[in-house]
C-alpha cells in the first residue's frame, strides 16, 4: 500500500475531526468537574475516592490529545491513548446496559437529558475508536510495515 497525498490528506481530515470532537467532548466537562464526577458515579465502577481526580483529568486529557491531532505533534501516541480511551468508554457503556443502568453517558454534554447509555453512544464511540486506531497504524512506526 503506497501513501500518497489522497492518504495524507484523508489521514488530516481524521485527524482534525477527531481532534475536534475530542476538544468538544471536553469542553462541559472541563467547566462543570463536579457534575461530571456525578455522572462517572452513576456507572459504579470505580471507587468514590477516585471520581474526582478521574473527573477532573480525563476532559483534560481529551482536550490536550485533541489539540496534539490537530497540530499533527506525536499523533501516533495521541491516537493510541485516545482510541484505548473510546474503547474503555464502549466498554463501561455497554456493562452499564447489561447491568440495566438508564444513566446519562456523559460522552459530549452533560446537559442533555437525551444522552443516555445505548446503541447509538456504541456506535458512536466505534466509529471514534477505529479512527483513532487508523491515525496510529498511518503514523506509527508500524507504518513501514505496512507498505
Amino acid at each position: 500500500m503506497k501513501y500518497n497525498n489522497k492518504n495524507q490528506l484523508f489521514m488530516m481530515i481524521i485527524r482534525v475531526v477527531l481532534g475536534v470532537v475530542f476538544i468538544y467532548a471536553s469542553i462541559d466537562k472541563i467547566l462543570f468537574p463536579a457534575r461530571f464526577a456525578e455522572i462517572i458515579y452513576h456507572y459504579k465502577v470505580l471507587p468514590i475516592e477516585m471520581l474526582n481526580i478521574i473527573a477532573i483529568l480525563i476532559p483534560w486529557l481529551e482536550a490536550g490529545l485533541g489539540l496534539l491531532l490537530i497540530f499533527d505533534i506525536w499523533t501516533d501516541m495521541a491516537s493510541l491513548i485516545l482510541g484505548v480511551l473510546s474503547f474503555v468508554f464502549i466498554l463501561l457503556i455497554v456493562s452499564a446496559m447489561i447491568r440495566g443502568l438508564n444513566i446519562q453517558c456523559g460522552c459530549f454534554s452533560l446537559d442533555n437529558k437525551e444522552s443516555v447509555v445505548g446503541t447509538q453512544r456504541i456506535i458512536e464511540d466505534l466509529i471514534i475508536t477505529v479512527g483513532c486506531f487508523i491515525l496510529f497504524f498511518y503514523y506509527s512506526r508500524l507504518k513501514p510495515l505496512l507498505t
